[in-house]
Formats: C-alpha cells, sequence, structure tokens
C-alpha cells in the first residue's frame, strides 16, 4: 500500500493521534461503535450508517477513517467507488486500507487542520468528517478552519457530512458527562467547548446550506456547498439552517 504523504503538518493536529495505534484499532469496533455509540452517546450503530447511505456518492473522500467501519457495511450507489482515505496517523489509513482493499483506496496522510494538499484534488462529490472533530485540539485560529479546508475539495453541488461527541447543546447522562470529562483529561478529545451554536455558525460561514440532528450527545450535520437544499429526514428532529 502506497500512502501519500505532506511534508507540511501543524504541531496541534498531533496531539491525540496516540490512540488511534494499530493495537487500539483492532478494538475500535466492539468498544466505540458498538459500545460507546449506544451506552454513553447514545447514538447507535445504526443511525450512523443510516446518514452514510443518506449521504455518501461514487467518489468519497474519508477524513479520519478509524477502523473503516462505516465504509465497509454501508452502500456505495451503483459502481466501483472511488475512495480517498485521508488521516494524519498512518495506522489508521493501514488498518482501514486494508479492510477495504475490494475497493483499491487511496491513502493520503495529511494535517486537516492545514490546507490539503494540492495532490488531494478536488471536486469529491462526499466528504465524510464523522467522529473527528471531538478528537482534533484547538488551534489559534480555532478548529472549524478545517470546515474551510474541506469545502475547497468539494465539487459544487458536493456534500460534507458527518458527526461529533459535543459537550454544550447536547444532553448528558451523568455517565455520558463521566467519560466525556476522562477522555479530555486524558487528552483524546478535545471537545470542552464545541457546541450545537458553534457547528451551526461554522457550516453557515462556509456551506450555503446545512442541518443538524441532535441525537443524545451527538450531532449529526449534512451541509451543501451550493444553494441546494439539504431534505429533511421524515420523523427526525432536526435543527435546520
Amino acid at each position: 500500500m502506497t500512502i501519500d504523504a505532506s511534508p507540511e503538518s501543524s504541531a496541534f493536529g498531533f496531539e491525540g493521534q496516540s490512540y488511534y495505534e494499530h493495537r487500539r484499532l483492532r478494538l475500535y469496533d466492539a468498544v466505540v461503535v458498538h459500545a460507546s455509540n449506544r451506552l454513553l452517546w447514545r447514538c447507535p450503530k445504526s443511525r450512523l450508517l443510516e446518514h452514510y447511505n443518506d449521504w455518501i456518492t461514487s467518489r468519497h473522500l474519508e477524513v479520519g477513517p478509524g477502523s473503516g467501519y462505516y465504509l465497509d457495511h454501508c452502500h456505495f450507489p451503483a459502481g466501483t467507488p472511488e475512495l480517498t482515505l485521508l488521516d494524519l496517523n498512518p495506522d489508521p489509513l493501514k488498518f482501514a486500507a486494508h479492510r477495504l482493499r475490494r475497493y483499491t483506496p487511496r491513502c493520503v496522510q495529511s494535517d486537516i487542520l492545514e490546507p490539503l494538499p494540492d495532490f488531494v484534488g478536488s471536486g469529491f462529490t462526499s466528504i465524510a468528517y464523522n467522529y473527528v472533530m471531538h478528537c482534533l485540539p484547538e488551534p489559534p485560529g480555532g478548529k472549524h478552519i478545517v470546515f474551510k479546508h474541506l469545502r475547497e475539495a468539494l465539487a459544487p453541488d458536493g456534500v460534507l457530512f458527518g458527526s461529533t461527541v459535543l459537550s454544550q447543546g447536547v444532553k448528558h447522562t451523568a455517565l455520558s458527562r463521566r467519560f466525556n470529562i476522562l477522555y479530555q483529561r486524558q487528552g483524546s478529545f478535545h471537545n470542552q467547548h464545541d457546541s450545537v451554536h458553534g457547528l451551526h455558525q461554522a457550516l453557515e460561514e462556509h456551506f450555503a446550506s446545512h442541518w443538524i440532528e441532535v441525537r443524545g450527545s451527538v450531532a449529526l450535520f449534512a451541509a451543501r456547498a451550493s444553494h441546494t437544499t439539504a431534505p429533511r429526514r421524515p420523523g427526525a428532529s432536526l435543527d435546520q439552517r
């Protein structure tokens, strides 16, 4: 497997990366996808997988692929997808690329807190930014600069979608709040100031239209680069702008 690597990266981006090493990624599905989503954050994997199926396209950029679970289980549109995986840490890239080898994904090692290198390309019709924002440290300019970088990689009618664990504007249980603070102290979470309102503002600044759905302690979101209106999901509780 070949990894295209960017020579430049922010020192901030390396914080919290040690958690996503190969031996822990082998437990990621059991611990995060199955247990934490349901018991802590109260946004089950079935809802997140549905989120992927709603938005994913055949020219897709996955930011922070983790174990590759959702790409392994979602339904791509007809045809062989053109799949690019992007992460600062090479371990998730290697792990997910092996799991998804039937798609022969391209792997890019780069820091999303910095502008994406030219060789990443542009014109992606979908970009997933799933369970990454709460792991990102807060650089001097703010972590929402990532939305600007990803917007530049989207096709005019493309969609950015994802989810994140928030600290403010969502409902935490005593258990989820305790673990959220624990992960912050460990350095694997950096979401002390992440809120629904802040997410709204960031998406509104960089995209033409967006919606946010709060499920437990998680905000799911989708945003369009153009003025195409994101459809409202029947029966879902949405804050839409």
